[in-house]
């Protein structure tokens, strides 16, 4: 069946060359007349019949050539061809009957009536033909995009409705257990039976939080944005430098990040930064960690740099640095090459080895004209959640170094 539709599409796509050489042959004709009846030819009857023979010939190949360049779909040709077909020979049978009634005073006069009224009858169709087409494709592509603009709404409303979900029940939920089980683990001593049950609910807890967010990145990124939206990628970057710099105290970071630099993106290229950075210390066995957070500018793109003074990566573990990995709960470098693409951008490892690894995030600057939807990258929710037992004394569970996959 495939190889049946492929033909059928083939042959439907030779039909605008077909016009095309018709209107070839008609140009043989033409010349083929002027040479045979050539001793009964005046120049005033050849330039006339140049205009009115030639000319239309000429207008349907443009015609053939026109239509296999323009955007009416393969299927329609055949209603082109029916047209100039069809009043094509329409408009050579009422002239035939004129020619019987009132005939020329010379038989090359006939022939010329005859292939006058073949050409113009088939420019008149194809010109009504080619209209008719290109309007029934517009009205389809106007219906599809009204179709695919109410699918994306649709999407954005599933989107907008999970995300939701995920941060006033799951994400609030699992921050309450992170709490509660942090406050009670507080108030235990080392040696009680139930601490280690405690630490892994602390912990689980902990990771599905970290998951949660990750999700959430995710589905912020996958929502159909403004494309005129913008990010302060300075501002967001030099934050989550400082916080990460106050959250570990034997981190040293240091930041070349110049003013005002704004990407075509969301709020979620701080996900970008912040899995960066975790990747970057959390493989980092050094008794000093360093990281060097650089932000750039090209003529028409901004790079984040992120370099560490871990181990490097190995060959075998850069195949498969950013694909999806199942040893543990956190997204990290998978979930920063996702909102990368999905920013217009790309993610490498452009430099690794024994003194350390460098990753390089590429955005699209934002269009200067846009800039005044312009997003702080700062979240539209706290990462600090109270929790208050029924003694009233409240705990606060603040997020800690995420689990990030990806080794660097």
């Amino acid at each position: 069946m495939n190889s049946v539709g492929t033909l059928c599409q083939t042959v439907r796509a030779k039909l605008a060359w077909l016009i095309s050489g018709f209107g070839l042959l008609s140009i043989a004709l033409f010349l083929g007349w002027v040479v045979w009846f050539r001793s009964v030819l005046d120049t005033t009857a050849v330039a006339l019949s140049v205009g009115t023979i030639a000319v239309p010939a000429v207008g349907l190949v443009w015609g053939g050539y026109r239509l296999e360049r323009s955007q009416i779909g393969v299927g329609r040709y055949c209603r082109v061809v029916y047209w100039t077909t069809a009043v094509g020979l329409g408009f050579l049978a009422i002239n035939l009957a004129m020619i019987v009634l009132f005939p020329w005073y010379s038989f090359a006069g006939d022939v010329a009536w005859a292939h006058f009224a073949v050409n113009i009858g088939a420019v008149a169709g194809f010109t009504f033909g080619f209209i008719e087409a290109r309007a029934i494709q517009r009205e389809v592509e106007a219906t599809a995009a009204a179709v695919r603009a109410e699918r994306l709404e649709d999407e954005r409303e599933v989107l907008t409705y999970l995300n939701d979900l995920l941060r006033h029940e799951v994400l609030n939920s699992a921050q309450i257990i992170n709490g509660h089980a942090s406050l009670i683990l507080e108030e235990t001593s080392g040696e009680h039976r139930h601490r280690s049950s405690l630490e892994t609910i602390d912990r689980e807890s902990e990771a599905l939080t970290d998951v949660i967010d990750d999700v959430r990145a995710m589905l912020n990124a996958s929502q159909t944005r403004d494309p005129t939206t913008s990010v302060d990628l300075s501002a967001l970057v030099r934050e989550e430098g400082r916080s990460f710099d106050e959250r570990f105290d034997e981190l040293e970071i240091e930041t070349s990040i110049p003013d005002d630099v704004a990407v075509s993106a969301n709020s979620g290229v701080k996900w970008i930064v912040i899995n960066l950075l975790e990747n970057a210390i959390e493989h980092n066995d050094s008794d000093t960690p360093r990281v060097a957070l650089t932000v750039a500018t090209t003529a028409d793109a901004a790079t984040v740099e992120v370099a560490d003074n871990g181990p490097g990566i190995s060959e075998e573990t850069q195949q498969t640095l950013f694909e999806r990995k199942s040893r543990n709960h956190g997204l990290g470098l998978y979930l920063v090459k996702i909102l990368t693409n999905r920013y217009g951008g790309r993610v490498e490892l452009s430099e690794t080895g024994p003194d350390g690894s460098r990753f390089t995030v590429t955005l699209p600057l934002a269009d200067t004209d846009g800039r005044g939807a312009n997003d702080t990258g700062e979240a539209d929710d706290t990462d600090n959640t109270d929790v208050t037992d029924d003694t009233g004394e409240s705990a606060s569970t603040n997020r800690s170094a995420r689990t990030a996959a990806g080794d660097g």
